[in-house]
């Protein structure tokens, strides 16, 4: 049986939080983790109640296993849920139309992605009825997670 995701390719679990910067000095803290720069990137995305651009602000951690600190953007996918901290599970997919409408057929709307030239590209996220949220991210864009890292690492 073919699935639409393959376990190896989960890489980061992503967390909403009101301020990114805050979150990291606090999972260091508690945890030891270390961090990428704060990233961010002004990007078109469909939402179910159209398109938008929206600022996404994020950072991964060094440390596996990695995690994926969201800036909060209410009245968005992007909104902190009270006493909830996982917000999505990522993977990595090598063919994004396909992997999607198999999330589709498989119970998993879709509920935002970028958007570039107009075409769904770049990342999408799923959602299931019971809340479990599935970001795919197109492989191409960082086909050496380890290197992209490296390469967003604080000098």
């Amino acid at each position: 049986m073919s699935h639409p995701l393959r376990a190896a390719d989960h890489y980061h679990t992503g967390i909403v939080v009101p301020d990114v910067d805050a979150w990291k000095v606090r999972m260091g803290e508690v945890a030891g983790y270390r961090w990428t720069e704060t990233m961010s990137a002004d990007l078109p995305v469909r939402l179910a109640d159209g398109d938008r651009v929206l600022n996404l602000r994020y950072t991964y951690s060094l440390d596996a296993p990695h995690l994926e600190l969201v800036q909060e953007i209410p009245g968005t996918p992007w909104t902190a849920a009270e006493r909830v901290a996982s917000h999505h599970l990522g993977y990595f997919c090598d063919d994004m139309p396909t992997t999607s409408k198999r999330l589709t057929e498989a119970g998993f709307a879709l509920e935002a992605c970028a958007l570039v030239d107009g075409a769904p590209s770049i990342f999408a996220y799923h959602l299931a009825p019971s809340g479990v949220r599935i970001e795919i991210v197109d492989r191409a864009r960082m086909p050496d997670f380890a290197a992209y890292l490296r390469s967003k690492t604080p000098q």
